[in-house]
């Protein structure tokens, strides 16, 4: 599936690819600094963020790690940290007794509502302006990379 480029092409995907780290570490930082006021980390602000989203089924404690971007150690202080809080909490897994899943609670769904309006207000300024079709074509394009990055390492996992 190695299709032929000419060097504009070339060009045009390596500059893509080379924009997704910077543009993500530029984000975070914003975004860390527009939720600094909350007195959060930003690995518990993510790992509370993500368990809201979540809804009531909670998530795996290892999907939340891969997602924070931490290790599984570390998300295990992370946890400690949320739960004496009492933003989040712990749970054994119904289907499989080796597995935990993370839950928020009352508070921390609470603190959730704010670090996401939070978070909208950031996106509305810095993007506000864009087409949405421009928005909804960049988004598209990303998932597909995902998509294709995803099949890649599972193929290439497969084979080694």
């Amino acid at each position: 599936m190695l299709a032929q480029h000419t060097d504009s092409q070339a060009t045009a995907l390596l500059d893509l690819t080379n924009a997704l780290q910077p543009i993500r570490r530029v984000w975070v930082q914003a975004a860390t600094l527009v939720l600094a006021d909350l007195g959060l980390p930003s690995s518990l602000a993510t790992a509370v963020i993500l368990t809201s989203r979540s809804g009531n089924a909670g998530i795996r404690q290892t999907t939340l790690a891969e997602e924070v971007g931490v290790n599984p150690g570390g998300m295990v202080r992370i946890l400690d940290q949320a739960e004496a809080a009492g933003l989040l909490e712990r749970r054994d897994s119904s289907e499989d007794r080796r597995v935990k899943t993370v839950h928020v609670l009352p508070k921390g769904r609470e603190l959730a509502g704010r670090m996401e309006a939070a978070i909208t207000r950031l996106r509305e300024a810095l993007l506000g302006d864009l087409p949405p079709e421009d928005i909804e074509t960049a988004t598209r394009v990303l998932r597909l990379f995902e998509e294709r990055i995803g099949a890649f390492l599972k193929q290439e996992r497969a084979n080694r």
